[in-house]
């Protein structure tokens, strides 16, 4: 969801970003909207934005041939403890596997089960304000925690009502320990929205914030940037509409959302909360891509392949394909509550990011050289970045980085 504000009514300022890496060269201009949130327009150098940062690879975990516990089979997310330590949550296996700072494997937490200390269905590890790891458990309806040091610590009923098909469950904890949790579901009599459900410590939930009502997507004609296909008997699936700009969300521990526009050829992103309105929107000025027409025939062709097994399908609208690349394809937050934009689509050798403070003014560009997973944003403290890369077979490793400013990587 993305909460659009009124057109703006006065101009603040214009000015250049400040970014903490020794300043951007972006040109900044500063509206307020009518609502009263803040509007930021980033405007890129006429000669290009280059990378101002790149992230120097230090530690890589993960084998291609062989078992073992660097040998991961579906990673669903990262969790890097105060200490440096780095737990890893394969899916495939049901484990929780914990790495030192010099990638040595320390120990193994779950496997496959109900029991105690079992997992299924996990959906990635969080670090809980008391150093402890959380993994949420789509098939056992619980959250299981773990003592890094001690193993299993206890359970708590959990129903998942969203869970990612490969990347992480979409939750924070605040600095007082509560859970913080991107959910849908049924609100009201017949009706369907995305909420806000927050859990107390010992995860008991307290509050529900609905914000989003989708009841008509789910139940009558063709959704933002998909196909509805009939399958027969009152049954649906749905293809995507190649190259729609999906909308990205991310949250961070106060329960603000951070949200991309959907549809739109450029990149918008509002900061807004559940229980009131935007208080800022950022934009950035990249010039579009445009979609070639052999990509737009090779994703045409894509798409009807895809239902040759479905019996009379419907003819498909395809003059809903934009004809620009979406502008982003993931968000996530640093340790200092900076927005990261990915810009790069999945499948490239190298990533590319974004980055804008909490102002909504861009203060670098990093470049990692590496094809980090698009299910699993990466993990930034300082100048440190923890992500899962995939190499050429498509295997998942895990790697720390360095983040250097690319003056110096370049000398």
């Amino acid at each position: 969801m993305h909460r659009r504000s009124t057109p703006f009514l006065l101009l603040l300022g214009v000015g250049c970003g400040d970014g903490a890496e020794g300043g951007s060269s972006w040109r900044v201009e500063v509206d307020t909207l009518a609502s009263g949130a803040v509007r930021v327009v980033n405007v890129p150098p006429a000669e290009g934005a280059s990378p101002t940062l790149v992230a120097e690879e230090e530690l890589r975990i993960g084998t291609v041939y062989g078992p073992g516990p660097a040998s991961f089979g579906l990673i669903r997310s990262l969790a890097v403890l105060p200490d440096g330590r780095i737990a890893v949550a394969d899916g495939q296996a049901e484990e929780v596997r914990l790495f030192g700072r010099d990638g040595a494997h320390l120990r193994t937490f779950g496997g496959e089960g109900a029991g105690p200390g079992e997992l299924r269905g996990s959906q990635g590890v969080h670090v809980d304000h008391e150093g402890l790891l959380r993994v949420a458990e789509q098939g056992n309806a619980r959250l299981s925690v773990f003592d890094p040091d001690g193993g299993f610590v206890r359970s708590h009923p959990l129903r998942l009502h969203s869970y990612g098909g490969r990347g992480p469950w979409r939750a924070v904890m605040d600095s007082v320990g509560r859970t913080l949790v991107a959910s849908s579901g049924q609100y009201g009599e017949g009706r369907f929205w995305r909420m806000l459900r927050v859990y107390d410590p010992g995860m008991r939930q307290v509050d529900s914030i609905p914000y989003d009502e989708y009841t008509e997507t789910i139940t009558t004609g063709d959704p933002d940037g998909a196909w509805r296909i009939p399958l027969g008997r009152g049954g649906w699936t749905f293809r995507g509409v190649p190259f729609y700009n999906v909308p990205r969300e991310t949250m961070d521990p106060s329960g603000d959302f951070w949200s991309s526009a959907a549809g739109t050829p450029g990149l918008e992103i509002a900061r807004w909360s559940p229980a009131g309105d935007t208080s800022l929107v950022f934009e950035s000025r990249r010039p579009a891509v445009a979609v070639t027409p052999s990509e737009r025939d090779s994703a045409i062709a894509a798409v009807q392949k895809s239902l040759e097994s479905v019996p009379n399908p419907r003819v498909l609208d395809y003059s809903r394909i934009p004809s620009t690349k979406p502008p982003l394809h993931g968000l996530s937050l640093d340790d200092r509550g900076r927005v990261w934009v990915r810009l790069t689509a999945p499948g490239e050798d190298s990533t590319v990011y974004d980055i804008f403070d909490r102002s909504g003014r861009h203060a670098a560009t990093a470049l990692v050289p590496a094809a980090v997973d698009a299910w699993i944003p990466p993990l930034v403290r300082g100048d440190t970045l923890w992500a899962v890369v995939t190499d050429a077979m498509e295997v998942q490793h895990v790697i720390r980085a360095a983040l250097r400013p690319s003056a110096d990587v370049d000398a």
